[in-house]
């Protein structure tokens, strides 16, 4: 017993000498570290982690000594690693190892601050340096300093200031790439837009401008370079020639007015020269508020006598009132940037800051784009544009503008071709002038001719004499039309070349290459390449993926165009259907796929091409010889299989017939559905129609489930998993697992959710639950949907006792008690009209709401007013 007890206390004693060792280990290296005895502190460290490579207190005292300049082996991010692995090994450590720092005289604060002096120290070798590596360094290795925001923003700096020495779009990409959120990033990305704008784009060419637009989807200069696009494609009032204008020419009212039409023309190259040019500051804020305002759609109402504009919350748009307004105006979402009104019994064009454009006329305004209007007064239409100055006096009988570049006028019934400013290139002598792509088509009769823009301006100051030999003409293209003849048929390019030969009888441009018919035979012309053929050959077959020629007894088999290498040696050829190549070469035959596998055939089998109605990269062919009928998809046999006919359901399943009788196959040949169908049509969305007994139902081929056969007429789909089913004359809902979901007893179903729906009974529609029957809405006499998304539906709606608005989020919106309801507003935001008649005083009371069916205000009419007012579509 006293032995025993003689050996705890040896045991306690030695594990109270142990922790004091290492206490005291601490204690001594710190004495010889403050004595500056480094190597008796190394030496106490190294024996320290032998016992314990996990003690704090020694990687502590590590950190203190690799952070002291005066250690010969100095080094701050060695430094660095110890003071973090002390910060957190102390978190593991057991009481002993924290009493062990607290004899040591050593705490938890001590390492931190020891930490943050180590960063700051660090940082300040960076700072010394001053150089990208230096930051990057420091960055990587002290990523939780106080002092890494600061370093990353001076090494973004430093790198933002190579790039901009560097000065190209490459350097500026990098640096986006790299420093995504620097502050240097914005500037970083205008100069990148910019650059990168100006080295792709340098060319001019259209096709550069194109392709930089695929290149660089999100540039800020896409509506530059579509408008140059634009210009250059349809060549119309060129922009180029107003700019020479202003820059050659200092005429104060000329000068306005060409810098008018330059801005409706390329508001871009507008902005870009207002400096240049010196366009006055005052013009250009009143182009740019005018802008944000003809963006908004507005609204008619009629208060206190007088029209006025509101926007579509309701709220005034303009201060002025108008005794008249446009009769279009009444049905709402106005979007002309000029409005029609009358005041003071004089009719006038007003901006959307209500200031007067134009007056002075009688009668209708047509817009014709590009800032022109055709303006009628005393009968005869004249031409202004829409800042407000005069370009035609009113003494033409009708003015369209073409191609966006020149006028056809029209006088007593006859057209020609003049500029806007009224310089003729065309007399007015045809009865019909109009365009189809880059095509200008003239009439005469029943005769027709064909230009272009370039051949007609060409004509200014001569006789303009167009030959019209053509019956009809037919645009192919943006680069090809055809004009028929009385027996012959001729192709032009947009460069008013005649392409065919004059023997050509029929022009086939339905495939990629396009087959011309000559009275001794065919040829062929490329119309991406612009290359006509200088072969005849005796005959032609073709579809979407070949192309048969031939020659002397022979076939020349080309997959879609004749510069793909020929299958030549043919002795004859079939094409099945849109895809597929049936060549022989004596009694031996190939059917060849558009992917170039074949298929050996022999004489006597029946070939098939099936597939779905919309042509797809799958493509499958049915060889029956016999009773047997193989199946090849893509030129790969999939099954054989015994029977009177195989045909396509989907790219998964297709339909056997024995007997008059149908059933299924999947792609592996086994049966799906028995054969004993009336009939099985193709299926959408792998469901299939198939008729039994007269009864009409469907075969599920995605989940293998046959619905229900009990009806009377084809299921169509509610949505992906729901079909609409007749039964006895009635409608219900039953989805893809054969489940009836809703009974048949509507006289018509619609879709209004994938959880409720709108149901016709016994004359009422209603939105009824799926779920449990209860209705949302109910008694409908009537329905239209004002907007109809998958995330908001709305419904003008007709009960019994008048009209309201439903809204699929909100409900009732607007109660069903008015005699008509009408939305000013648009899709995106609703402004209605409701009204009610009190016929007994000839009284009209319109109550107008917002989009959410908050009361606006509400005025009472007399019936003429009010006839003036309400929308009448």
């Amino acid at each position: 017993m006293k032995k025993g007890f003689v050996f705890l206390l040896v045991l306690c004693g030695l594990s109270l000498f142990s922790d004091n060792i290492f206490a005291e280990k601490t204690k001594q290296a710190l004495r010889a570290y403050d004595k500056g005895d480094f190597e008796k502190v190394e030496d106490i460290l190294l024996k320290s982690m032998e016992d314990d490579s996990l003690n704090p207190a020694t990687e502590y005292v590590w950190a203190l000594l690799y952070s002291n300049e005066n250690y010969p082996k100095y080094h701050l991010d060695t430094a660095h690693f110890y003071i973090e692995y002390a910060c957190q090994h102390i978190k593991l450590q057991n009481e002993d190892h924290l009493d062990e720092l607290e004899d040591a005289d050593l705490f938890e604060y001590d390492l931190k601050n020891k930490k943050i002096a180590i960063d700051s120290m660090a940082f300040v070798v960076a700072s010394n340096k001053g150089d990208i590596e230096a930051y990057e360094h420091f960055i990587e290795i002290y990523n939780d300093a106080a002092d890494v925001d600061q370093a990353v923003a001076i090494r973004n700096q430093l790198v933002f200031a190579e790039v901009e020495a560097t000065y190209n779009w490459r350097a500026y990409a990098d640096f986006l790439k790299k420093y995504p959120n620097a502050a240097q990033a914005e500037k970083a990305q205008i100069q990148y837009d910019k650059l990168v704008f100006e080295d792709k784009t340098s060319s001019g060419k259209i096709e550069d401008l194109e392709q930089f637009l695929i290149d660089e989807p999100q540039t800020p200069y896409r509506h530059s370079i579509e408008r140059k696009i634009f210009e250059d494609y349809v060549g119309e009032l060129n922009p180029g020639r107003v700019i020479d204008f202003l820059r050659k020419y200092d005429n104060p009212v000329l000068s306005q007015r060409a810098q008018s039409m330059l801005y409706y023309l390329d508001e871009t190259s507008f902005s870009a020269l207002i400096k240049e040019l010196g366009i006055k500051p005052s013009f250009v804020d009143s182009v740019h508020q005018l802008k944000r305002l003809n963006r908004k759609p507005i609204s008619l109402a009629h208060r206190n006598g007088s029209f006025e504009f509101l926007d579509l919350n309701g709220e005034e748009f303009l201060v002025n009132s108008f005794s008249k307004v446009n009769e279009k105006y009444r049905c709402g979402n106005i979007l002309d940037e000029l409005l029609l009104v009358e005041r003071a019994g004089e009719r006038q064009l007003i901006n959307r800051n209500g200031e007067v454009v134009f007056d002075g006329f009688d009668g209708r305004v047509e817009d014709l784009g590009s800032g022109l209007l055709a303006v009628e007064d005393d009968g005869k239409v004249g031409l202004i544009h829409k800042s407000g100055f005069r370009l035609l006096n009113a003494e033409y009988d009708g003015l369209e503008l073409l191609g966006n570049s020149l006028l056809v006028f029209e006088v007593e019934g006859k057209h020609g071709v003049m500029s806007v400013t009224g310089k003729k290139y065309i007399q007015a002598t045809y009865d019909d002038i109009y365009i189809k792509g880059p095509f200008w088509v003239f009439q005469k009769g029943e005769q027709f001719g064909v230009s272009n823009l370039l051949e007609i301006k060409s004509f200014e100051g001569v006789n303009f004499n167009l030959n019209l030999p053509f019956e009809e003409v037919e645009w192919i293209n943006e680069k090809y039309i055809i004009g028929f003849l009385e027996d012959s048929e001729v192709l032009l390019n947009d460069q008013l070349k005649i392409i065919t030969p004059d023997s050509t009888k029929r022009i086939n441009t339905k495939h990629e290459t396009w087959v011309i018919e000559l009275s001794d035979g065919y040829t062929t012309f490329d119309p991406r390449l612009g290359e006509l053929s200088t072969n005849t050959y005796q005959g032609v077959m073709q579809n979407d993926e070949w192309l048969g020629l031939t020659r002397n007894g022979k076939w020349f088999v080309y997959n879609k165009n004749i510069y793909d290498e020929p299958i030549i040696g043919v002795d004859s050829l079939k094409l099945l259907g849109e895809d597929i190549a049936i060549v022989f070469r004596g009694k031996d035959g190939l059917a060849i796929f558009p992917n170039k596998e074949v298929v050996e055939i022999t004489e006597g089998q029946y070939l098939k091409s099936i597939g779905p109605k919309v042509k797809t990269d799958t493509h499958f062919l049915v060889v029956k010889e016999r009773d047997e009928n193989i199946l090849y998809k893509n030129g790969l046999e999939q099954f054989r299989l015994t029977c009177d006919e195989l045909g396509y359901i989907s790219d998964s399943a297709f339909y056997v017939k024995k007997y008059n009788k149908y059933g299924a196959v999947g792609l592996d040949g086994r049966l799906i559905m028995r054969v004993r169908y009336d009939a099985i049509s193709e299926a959408d969305n792998e469901v299939a129609p198939v008729l039994y007994n007269g009864k009409f139902g469907a075969y599920n081929f995605r989940d293998r489930v046959l619905l229900r056969m009990d009806y009377q007429e084809k299921i169509k789909p509610y949505n992906e998993t729901m079909f609409m089913v007749n039964e006895d004359g009635q409608y219900g809902l039953l989805d893809n697992l054969n489940e009836l979901k809703v009974e048949p007893e509507f006289e018509q179903i619609k879709y209004w959710s994938d959880s409720s729906f709108l149901g016709l009974k016994e004359g009422s529609w209603n939105i009824v639950n799926m779920h449990d029957g209860s209705n949302t809405l109910s008694e409908v006499r009537y329905f239209e949907f004002i907007k109809d998304t998958p995330e908001e539906k709305i419904l003008l709606i007709r009960k019994e006792e008048g009209y309201g608005v439903f809204h699929s989020a909100k409900g009732m919106i607007i109660p069903t008690v008015f005699h008509d309801v009408i939305n000013l507003g648009n899709d995106k935001t609703q402004l209605y009209f409701t009204e009610t008649a009190v016929s007994e005083a000839d009284i009209y009371v319109v109550v107008y709401y917002d989009t959410n069916g908050k009361k606006l205000f509400s005025e009472a009419y007399r019936e003429e007013v009010y006839d003036s007012l309400v929308c009448e579509d």
